[in-house]
């Protein structure tokens, strides 16, 4: 199959975007609300979620391009609305990849310059999207840098499927970054807590595999040392939790100590500037006179 290049160029960005959404570690117990389940830094789901508008409008072009697809996103939609949201944003990317797909199969000569170049962002800013397109670019890659260094057969597979399949290249890169991107994050400003994450993934991963051989164990001396293996990894997984509470908790008190460190410079700041109103009003005065009696060759 030949390589379309610019195709490439155009999903990375969009996986860039997608990069660009913080996604919770997949070692994390989301079962009950105990201390196996994740209580890092809260995440704003609301952000993540189709405007009504938006999903109003895709619903009507279903209804007219794909009545059955419609049809059963309208149930889904009354029955489990959780699950109708999923559906729904995933209908957003395969419709946001098609429109960029056709645009590269209409311009062949165009060329998209790390897939900056794309249609429609010409004359917007990078403050228009949250985050600037150099930013996503530059997050992208240095994500995959980073687990091109710490998990090596991840990366090796991920730059495989980008220059065979595109299409499955962002879909694992979505998943790859789902399962470690938590870990890359800490790993830029708390290197402590991004070791914790790491050595708690590979204990996640112990965890299932005596759960699987458990499950099919007949023999009943093979499944109680299974299950006393399961107990001393829960163990290890429990003290490992404590010790990211208690890394997390550091990391949140020192940031609070700067925010009050903070306040009291603005607040000081603020009593400055109330003493000296008289002076400050009449040299602003001065200025937006000066001016308006300025010329100007425009």
């Amino acid at each position: 199959m030949k390589t379309d290049y610019r195709i490439i160029a155009v999903l990375a960005i969009i996986s860039a975007m997608l990069l660009a959404v913080p996604q919770p570690c997949a070692a994390a117990e989301k079962t009950d609300e105990t201390v196996w389940s994740e209580d890092g830094p809260e995440r704003d789901s609301k952000s993540l979620e189709p405007q009504p508008q938006r999903v109003e409008h895709i619903m009507n072009q279903l209804a007219e391009t794909d009545p059955e697809k419609a049809k059963e996103l309208e149930k889904l939609r009354k029955e489990d609305p959780e699950k109708f949201k999923a559906a729904i944003r995933e209908v957003m990317r395969e419709q946001f990849g098609r429109r960029f797909r056709a645009h590269a199969e209409q311009k062949p000569g165009r060329r998209f310059q790390h897939g900056m170049d794309m249609p429609g962002m010409e004359s917007r800013g990078p403050g228009e999207f949250g985050m600037g397109m150099e930013q996503m670019y530059d997050r992208h890659a240095e994500y995959l840098e980073w687990l091109g260094k710490n998990y090596p057969e991840e990366a090796d597979k991920l730059t495989t499927l980008k220059s065979k399949n595109p299409e499955l290249y962002m879909k694992e890169l979505r998943l790859s970054y789902r399962k470690y991107g938590r870990i890359a994050e800490a790993a830029k400003e708390n290197p402590q807590l991004a070791e914790v994450l790491k050595k708690d993934l590979e204990l996640g991963k112990a965890q299932n595999e005596l759960l699987k051989k458990i499950k099919v164990a007949t023999n009943d001396n093979e499944k109680k040392e299974l299950t006393q293996k399961l107990e001393g990894t829960l163990g290890q997984r429990f003290d490992l939790i404590m010790e990211r509470k208690q890394i997390e908790y550091e990391h949140l008190r020192k940031k609070l100590e700067r925010l009050k460190e903070e306040i009291q410079q603005s607040e000081g700041q603020v009593e400055k500037w109330k003493q000296l109103k008289g002076n400050l009003v009449k040299e602003r005065l001065d200025k937006l006179l000066k001016q308006s009696e300025e010329f100007t060759w425009d």
